[in-house]
Protein backbone atom coordinates (compact mmCIF):
# COMPACT_ATOMS: atom_id res chain seq x y z
CA UNK A 1 0.00 0.00 0.00
CA UNK A 2 0.90 3.59 -1.33
CA UNK A 3 1.43 6.74 1.77
CA UNK A 4 -1.59 7.86 0.21
CA UNK A 5 -3.47 4.85 0.96
CA UNK A 6 -2.82 4.33 4.91
CA UNK A 7 -4.21 8.14 4.61
CA UNK A 8 -7.43 7.32 3.06
CA UNK A 9 -7.89 4.73 5.62
CA UNK A 10 -7.38 6.86 8.67
CA UNK A 11 -9.43 9.73 7.37
CA UNK A 12 -12.30 7.18 6.88
CA UNK A 13 -11.97 5.83 10.69
CA UNK A 14 -10.70 9.21 12.23
CA UNK A 15 -13.05 9.18 15.19
CA UNK A 16 -11.36 5.66 16.39
CA UNK A 17 -8.00 7.12 15.57
CA UNK A 18 -8.56 10.22 18.01
CA UNK A 19 -10.15 8.33 20.57
CA UNK A 20 -8.00 6.15 20.82
CA UNK A 21 -4.70 8.11 21.30
CA UNK A 22 -6.40 10.51 23.35
CA UNK A 23 -7.58 7.37 25.91
CA UNK A 24 -4.03 6.18 25.74
CA UNK A 25 -2.93 9.63 26.24
CA UNK A 26 -5.27 10.57 29.17
CA UNK A 27 -4.55 7.02 30.77
CA UNK A 28 -0.80 7.14 30.66
CA UNK A 29 -1.44 10.93 32.34
CA UNK A 30 -3.41 9.87 34.87
CA UNK A 31 -1.36 6.77 35.76
CA UNK A 32 1.54 9.55 36.25
CA UNK A 33 -0.20 11.88 38.29
CA UNK A 34 -1.91 9.17 41.02
CA UNK A 35 1.79 6.92 41.38
CA UNK A 36 2.65 7.13 44.47
CA UNK A 37 5.19 10.16 44.85
CA UNK A 38 9.16 8.69 45.21
CA UNK A 39 12.49 10.57 45.82
CA UNK A 40 15.68 9.53 44.22
CA UNK A 41 18.78 9.96 45.93
CA UNK A 42 22.36 10.05 44.29
CA UNK A 43 25.43 9.39 47.19
CA UNK A 44 29.19 10.09 45.94
CA UNK A 45 31.57 8.42 47.43
CA UNK A 46 34.95 8.82 47.91
CA UNK A 47 38.18 6.90 48.90
CA UNK A 48 41.15 8.32 50.23
CA UNK A 49 43.49 7.04 52.59
CA UNK A 50 43.52 7.42 56.62
CA UNK A 51 47.27 8.17 56.60
CA UNK A 52 50.64 8.44 53.80
CA UNK A 53 53.03 5.26 53.39
CA UNK A 54 56.41 6.38 54.63
CA UNK A 55 58.83 4.35 52.21
CA UNK A 56 60.82 4.79 49.16
CA UNK A 57 59.47 2.02 47.15
CA UNK A 58 56.44 1.79 45.62
CA UNK A 59 53.90 -0.08 47.62
CA UNK A 60 50.35 1.51 47.84
CA UNK A 61 51.25 5.09 46.93
CA UNK A 62 51.27 6.36 42.99
CA UNK A 63 50.52 4.27 40.51
CA UNK A 64 50.33 1.22 42.94
CA UNK A 65 47.85 3.06 45.32
CA UNK A 66 45.68 3.75 42.27
CA UNK A 67 45.19 0.36 41.47
CA UNK A 68 44.66 -0.89 45.37
CA UNK A 69 41.91 2.03 45.23
CA UNK A 70 40.63 0.74 41.72
CA UNK A 71 40.03 -2.38 43.60
CA UNK A 72 38.68 -1.07 46.74
CA UNK A 73 35.70 1.14 44.90
CA UNK A 74 35.07 -2.21 43.54
CA UNK A 75 34.48 -3.80 46.41
CA UNK A 76 32.27 -1.20 47.35
CA UNK A 77 30.08 -1.82 44.43
CA UNK A 78 29.97 -5.22 45.39
CA UNK A 79 28.71 -4.64 48.92
CA UNK A 80 26.08 -2.18 48.19
CA UNK A 81 24.56 -5.46 45.65
CA UNK A 82 24.98 -7.70 48.26
CA UNK A 83 21.46 -8.05 49.59
CA UNK A 84 22.47 -8.78 53.37
CA UNK A 85 24.37 -5.57 53.34
CA UNK A 86 21.05 -3.59 51.34
CA UNK A 87 19.16 -5.74 54.63
CA UNK A 88 21.75 -3.62 57.34
CA UNK A 89 21.26 -0.38 55.46
CA UNK A 90 17.03 -0.51 55.24
CA UNK A 91 17.49 -1.40 59.44
CA UNK A 92 19.40 1.05 59.91
CA UNK A 93 16.93 3.43 58.11
CA UNK A 94 14.20 2.54 59.46
CA UNK A 95 12.24 1.02 56.82
CA UNK A 96 11.11 -2.54 57.28
CA UNK A 97 12.46 -4.76 54.57
CA UNK A 98 10.54 -8.21 55.85
CA UNK A 99 8.24 -7.85 52.70
CA UNK A 100 11.40 -7.14 50.48
CA UNK A 101 12.43 -10.26 47.95
CA UNK A 102 16.20 -11.38 47.46
CA UNK A 103 16.05 -9.75 43.66
CA UNK A 104 13.99 -6.74 45.17
CA UNK A 105 16.91 -6.33 48.12
CA UNK A 106 19.86 -6.72 45.48
CA UNK A 107 18.70 -3.84 43.19
CA UNK A 108 17.01 -1.92 45.86
CA UNK A 109 20.68 0.36 45.70
CA UNK A 110 22.06 1.22 42.42
CA UNK A 111 25.57 1.61 42.70
CA UNK A 112 28.07 2.50 39.93
CA UNK A 113 32.11 2.69 40.05
CA UNK A 114 33.08 6.23 38.51
CA UNK A 115 36.59 6.26 38.42
CA UNK A 116 39.39 4.19 40.67
CA UNK A 117 38.55 6.14 43.73
CA UNK A 118 34.90 7.21 43.03
CA UNK A 119 31.49 4.95 43.60
CA UNK A 120 28.33 6.50 42.47
CA UNK A 121 25.36 5.16 44.63
CA UNK A 122 21.68 5.79 43.67
CA UNK A 123 18.31 4.51 45.34
CA UNK A 124 14.31 6.16 45.65
CA UNK A 125 12.26 6.28 48.80
CA UNK A 126 8.47 6.95 49.20
CA UNK A 127 9.38 10.48 50.93
CA UNK A 128 12.13 12.98 51.73
CA UNK A 129 13.01 12.06 55.09
CA UNK A 130 13.49 8.05 54.49
CA UNK A 131 16.40 9.36 51.55
CA UNK A 132 17.46 11.62 53.98
CA UNK A 133 17.80 8.06 56.64
CA UNK A 134 19.21 5.89 53.64
CA UNK A 135 22.15 8.36 52.67
CA UNK A 136 22.87 8.27 56.50
CA UNK A 137 22.23 4.52 56.43
CA UNK A 138 24.66 4.16 53.91
CA UNK A 139 27.39 6.47 54.97
CA UNK A 140 27.09 4.52 58.65
CA UNK A 141 27.53 1.07 57.51
CA UNK A 142 29.86 1.29 54.68
CA UNK A 143 32.19 2.97 57.30
CA UNK A 144 31.85 0.26 59.11
CA UNK A 145 32.20 -2.09 56.39
CA UNK A 146 35.30 -0.46 55.76
CA UNK A 147 36.48 0.10 59.38
CA UNK A 148 36.62 -3.87 59.84
CA UNK A 149 38.37 -4.69 56.91
CA UNK A 150 40.96 -1.98 58.17
CA UNK A 151 41.25 -4.32 61.79
CA UNK A 152 42.84 -6.81 59.34
CA UNK A 153 45.53 -5.04 58.29
CA UNK A 154 48.54 -4.01 59.58
CA UNK A 155 49.26 -1.13 57.18
CA UNK A 156 48.52 2.33 58.57
CA UNK A 157 47.36 3.86 55.49
CA UNK A 158 44.50 2.13 54.44
CA UNK A 159 40.86 2.85 52.98
CA UNK A 160 38.72 5.53 54.34
CA UNK A 161 35.07 6.17 52.72
CA UNK A 162 34.39 10.19 52.61
CA UNK A 163 30.69 10.78 51.44
CA UNK A 164 29.79 13.98 49.78
CA UNK A 165 25.94 15.36 51.09
CA UNK A 166 23.31 13.38 48.97
CA UNK A 167 21.01 15.20 46.47
CA UNK A 168 17.69 13.96 46.61
CA UNK A 169 14.94 14.85 43.82
CA UNK A 170 11.48 14.37 43.62
CA UNK A 171 10.72 12.02 40.54
CA UNK A 172 8.91 13.39 37.60
CA UNK A 173 7.83 12.87 34.28
CA UNK A 174 10.59 13.36 31.81
CA UNK A 175 9.95 14.89 28.96
CA UNK A 176 11.56 11.60 26.78
CA UNK A 177 8.93 9.92 28.52
CA UNK A 178 6.00 12.52 27.27
CA UNK A 179 7.27 12.35 23.79
CA UNK A 180 7.07 8.41 23.88
CA UNK A 181 4.03 8.11 25.58
CA UNK A 182 2.60 10.37 22.47
CA UNK A 183 4.40 8.57 19.62
CA UNK A 184 3.43 5.34 21.37
CA UNK A 185 -1.32 6.41 21.25
CA UNK A 186 -0.27 7.45 18.14
CA UNK A 187 1.39 4.34 16.67
CA UNK A 188 -1.18 1.85 18.62
CA UNK A 189 -3.94 3.81 17.32
CA UNK A 190 -2.70 3.64 13.68
CA UNK A 191 -2.81 -0.55 13.96
CA UNK A 192 -6.07 -0.36 15.50
CA UNK A 193 -7.27 1.47 12.88
CA UNK A 194 -5.45 -1.14 10.67
CA UNK A 195 -7.03 -3.70 11.86
CA UNK A 196 -10.45 -2.38 11.73
CA UNK A 197 -10.06 -1.77 8.50
CA UNK A 198 -8.68 -5.16 7.81
CA UNK A 199 -12.17 -6.69 9.12
CA UNK A 200 -14.16 -4.76 7.39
Amino acid sequence: MELKEYIQIIKKHLKLFICTAVIIILSAFAYFSFRPVSYTTSLVMNITRSGAQNTDNYKYDDFYRLQADEKFAETLVEWLKSPRIEEEILKEAGIDASSYSLKKLAKNIKAEKKSSQVVAASFSAQNKKNSENMAQAVSKIISQKTENLNKDQKDSAWFHVIFENPVIRIDEVSFLTSVLVFFGAVFTAFWIVMIKHYLE
